[in-house]
């Protein structure tokens, strides 16, 4: 194995695990999105491949290269790689061929910590994805409507953010009063959180973080 995916956390360093870090010190190739070199930049010592959204292809590809002449090659992850980044990864292992996940701790985590949510009896959704999102808009507000389940998402950067998630609940029939949480940019000095009715989070016309994770508690 010569590629590694490793999740380095929500943002703050204290976060990448031990053996992350190794591997990242120990890396010939770090590549990675900006957000995420910047969380361990302080430790890479090999070639730096940046990836951003119009040169991912090309970037991973790159990456693969280097694999290919036996070079070990981390991509670093922000958050962690198994909390929705199911197509990034399937795009990894396109490029790169067999890859290892290393786990990282997710700002879903944090949230979840922070909100007193036990993951077994939680609804994860993330609507982080290219693929249509119609069919997890509609078992988002099945589960809110059975109120058996506390459900977490990530909102879609943008066009389905927490403004429009609680206007969608409200005209399937949710009640207004059911409360949100809102967390934005976890661990980071900015960090904030903020609870609402969803009556109220429908009308507000903040700009919401596209760092932002919303919690609808189960009654």
């Amino acid at each position: 194995m010569s590629v590694w995916i490793v999740g380095v956390g929500p943002g703050d360093p204290e976060y990448l695990s031990l053996r992350g870090k190794r591997l990242i010190e120990e890396a010939d190739v770090v590549a990675g999105f900006k957000t995420a070199l910047a969380v361990v930049e302080k430790w890479i010592k090999g070639q730096i491949i940046p990836i951003d959204y119009r040169n991912q292809e090309g970037s991973l590809e790159e990456v693969g290269v280097a694999a290919s002449q036996g070079k070990n090659c981390v991509i670093c992850n922000y958050g962690d790689p198994n909390f929705s980044d199911k197509e990034y990864i399937e795009r990894v292992r396109r490029a790169c061929g067999p890859v290892e996940i290393v786990p990282g701790i997710s700002s879903v985590q944090i949230a979840c910590a922070k909100a007193g949510v036990a993951m077994e009896s939680a609804l994860f959704i993330t609507f982080h994805k290219r693929a249509p999102i119609d069919d997890d808009k509609e078992e988002l507000a099945e589960t809110v409507a059975k109120g058996k389940r506390t459900v977490v998402l990530l909102p879609h950067t943008w066009d389905f953010m927490p403004q429009d998630i609680a206007k969608f609940l409200m005209e399937r029939g949710i009640p207004g009063d059911i409360p949100a949480i809102i967390y934005q940019k976890l661990t980071l000095p900015d960090e904030s959180d903020s609870k609402y009715p969803l009556s109220d989070l429908a009308e507000l016309e903040t700009q919401f973080s596209d760092l932002s994770i919303m919690i609808i508690p189960r009654p």
